[in-house]
């Protein structure tokens, strides 16, 4: 990773695009949620709690923690743990009641259960992490930012009343929070009920199920502005930037790092990024205790060296890459725990969409569609007046393995013209299919639409392959045998078609089989589909057969035409007739299975069979269609009609008795396949 965010920072620097540099101990507080805030305590000058309050979440965004250790100790945000520990299962019922506002806080009931001495939370271990945070780092932190203006001097403030009232009894952070905490209860603020208790588990030990609350000290009587404020975060964050000792004023060791850069700094430990989603990220992480590195006789700093300057500029490249703002241009979410990250090594004035484009979508990007994105994105390459082809796409993406280690999981380079290529190809295999119309709701409720299948984006390749569905058109098994990145391959390598296009067809027929079966039968029973959710999937799935058989280089002039497409296209023709059937002589009542759909999971295996068991059951259906004189008389001689030209083809073909994978896809999107189409001339 560091190799690729080093490239970055050459791109930016050339592009002469600033980048803001954080002290790499200055970082970012845990990201808030509706259930787990981050709390700003307010301090007043006699030791007492003035307010606890939930911070905005953009404003948690700004803020910082100095960690100058990088263990967790931390100041002026941390984490502290609720000072009473629960796991009885109907004392958690009871204060989820509470927490929603079922029912009225007891508070004679929680007193009651905080008089035990065993369900205190705070133990000596967590005494001493309060004592580094309450009274070392304050101090440090104090010294450190001598220089800062009187406009921010709420930190100084903070600092004086942090260490005078608790820095040398951490017990008296607990009382004092204690008595707010029962006060603020009393006053009907259920919100702070989670910094009182911890509901644990009955089965974990106590040591290693605490909880944790993120909160942010601060003073209610600042002049300009309070410590929660992101001017003055970056004001600490510039008095920290300046040298502290003439150590880092000596002159630069003449020795070169990896990137020819600066030696020193080498062997202190590489920065974190806090990114979005999979939160924070070490560049590098190489540990003497892995016994790999020994393979090679280098551990530690030694394996790869790396000075100051350059880590700067990697982590530097990294924060600009995966700033919020740049969501769908930059960087995408590929699942929960991997980012796609996708940039041009020439950056356009306007921002160009490339990991929006490759399928990596903001969450309110509902209506996206493929061939709009890559349009706009190979439109936006060519006003930079440089030939598709000099211009360089870099595409990786991150996953986050467990909470300490983040793994580069796919790294790939690629030209514009590439793209543009690409996508254009991508386009014309998504078409590669017979008309297939599926009905639908629309957005006006009771108002059914006709759809068509839609052209899938490279990363929703693996989403649809990876999920195996029941005959029945339900699905919940979901496997992680396709990563994300084989979309991105099938979309842009240039061997995808040979290599990846025999195996993704065989996945996509395994798993999607009941997906095609299920869909067939809603189409033939004229049924009305939701397509939310991992229903969209049936939009995508017959677009991804045609793609997946056009790289095989078998196109639907040829394939609509030829003996699998005629055998889904019979069965399809026989569903319809038989539901016409059902539907005049039955008085509507449909069996749970056509005659088609019935025969179309044997026929995917020996084709010949399925076709001479049809040939004796649909024979008083056929018989009923040449004598109908009601109404629907004119759309069964349709159907006889169809049969005839279908039947007429068939001849010319001598079946397999097994059918191979791409046969067995040509027959599904027959069977599929809508109107009477029967060869391309009609298409």
């Amino acid at each position: 990773m560091l190799n690729e965010l080093y490239d970055l920072s050459v791109v930016l620097e050339h592009e002469n695009i600033f980048i803001y540099e954080w002290h790499k101990d200055l970082k970012p507080l845990p990201n808030p949620s509706e259930k787990k805030p981050c709390y700003r305590i307010l301090i007043t000058s006699d030791g007492s709690i003035n307010d606890i309050e939930p911070i905005n979440p953009e404003l948690v965004s700004s803020l910082r923690k100095w960690e100058p250790k990088g263990n967790g100790n931390s100041f002026p945000g941390f984490n502290i743990q609720p000072l009473y520990r629960v796991t009885d299962e109907e004392k958690k019922k009871l204060l989820k009641k509470w927490r929603e506002g079922r029912e009225q806080v007891d508070l004679s009931i929680i007193k009651k259960w905080c008089a035990h001495e065993q369900i205190k939370n705070w133990d000596a271990k967590f005494g001493k992490k309060m004592n580094k945070c309450l009274r070392e780092i304050p101090q440090e932190l104090q010294k450190r930012s001598e220089g800062l203006p009187a406009d921010f001097a709420s930190l100084q403030t903070l600092c004086e009343r942090v260490a005078k009232w608790w820095g040398s009894n951490p017990e008296k952070f607990f009382l004092t929070l204690e008595s707010f905490l029962w006060n603020s209860l009393e006053k009907g603020v259920r919100s702070l009920l989670p910094m009182l208790i911890h509901e644990g588990s009955p089965r974990a030990l106590a040591e290693k199920d605490r909880g944790s609350v993120s909160v942010f000290l601060d003073v209610p009587d600042w002049q300009e502005y309070p410590v929660g404020n992101k001017k003055t975060i970056r004001r600490i964050n510039e008095c920290l930037l300046i040298p502290t000792n003439t150590s880092d004023t000596k002159p630069e060791d003449k020795r070169k790092d990896a990137f020819g850069r600066g030696i020193r700094g080498e062997q202190d430990k590489l920065p974190e990024v806090k990114l979005p989603y999979i939160g924070t990220v070490k560049l590098r992480a190489m540990t003497s205790e892995s016994p790999c590195q020994f393979r090679y006789k280098t551990i530690d700093a030694a394996s790869f060296h790396i000075g100051a300057q350059s880590r700067k500029r990697t982590k530097g490249a990294l924060e600009w890459l995966g700033c919020s703002d740049r969501e769908g241009e930059t960087w995408g979410r590929a699942d929960d725990k991997e980012l796609l990250f996708a940039y041009p090594t020439i950056i356009p004035k306007i921002p160009v969409k490339v990991a929006s484009c490759l399928g990596a979508l903001r969450r309110d990007d509902t209506e996206a569609r493929f061939a709009q994105y890559a349009e706009d994105v190979v439109n936006c390459l060519k006003g930079l007046n440089r030939p598709l082809k000099d211009i360089e796409l870099r595409v990786f993406s991150l996953r986050k393995m467990d909470k300490a280690r983040t793994k580069v999981v796919f790294h790939r380079n690629y030209s514009a013209q590439r793209l543009a290529d690409a996508a254009r190809e991508w386009q014309q295999g998504c078409a590669n299919i017979p008309v297939i119309t599926i009905k639908s709701w629309g957005d006006e409720k009771g108002k059914p639409v006709l759809v068509e299948p839609k052209t899938p984006f490279p990363l929703q390749v693996s989403d649809c392959l990876n999920r195996i569905w029941k005959l029945n058109g339900t699905t919940r098994d979901e496997v992680k045998y396709i990563p994300k990145s084989k979309g991105i391959e099938l979309l842009l390598n240039y061997s995808a078609d040979l290599n990846q296009a025999p195996h993704l067809l065989t996945v996509a027929l395994q798993n999607g089989k009941g997906l095609f079966l299920s869909l067939g039968h809603s189409l033939h029973r004229d049924e009305i589909l939701g397509l939310q959710g991992f229903n969209s999937h049936k939009q995508l799935m017959p677009a991804l057969l045609g793609l997946l058989l056009w790289k095989l280089g078998i196109r639907k002039e040829i394939y609509m035409n030829n003996g699998p497409y005629l055998v889904g296209r019979i069965l399809k023709l026989a569903d319809e007739l038989h539901a016409l059937y059902c539907k005049e002589v039955r008085n509507g009542s449909l069996p749970p299975q056509l005659l088609g759909n019935a025969l179309v999971g044997a026929a995917l295996n020996s084709p010949i069979q399925s076709l001479a068991q049809l040939s004796l059951r649909i024979v008083p259906y056929l018989g009923w269609a040449r004598t109908n004189s009601t109404d629907s008389a004119g759309l069964s001689r349709y159907f006889l009609k169809e049969f005839g030209n279908v039947e007429s083809k068939l001849r010319d073909f001598a079946l397999p008795t097994r059918l191979d994978d791409p046969a067995r896809a040509q027959l599904l999107l027959g069977y599929i396949s809508s109107y009477g189409q029967t060869d391309a001339k009609n298409n």
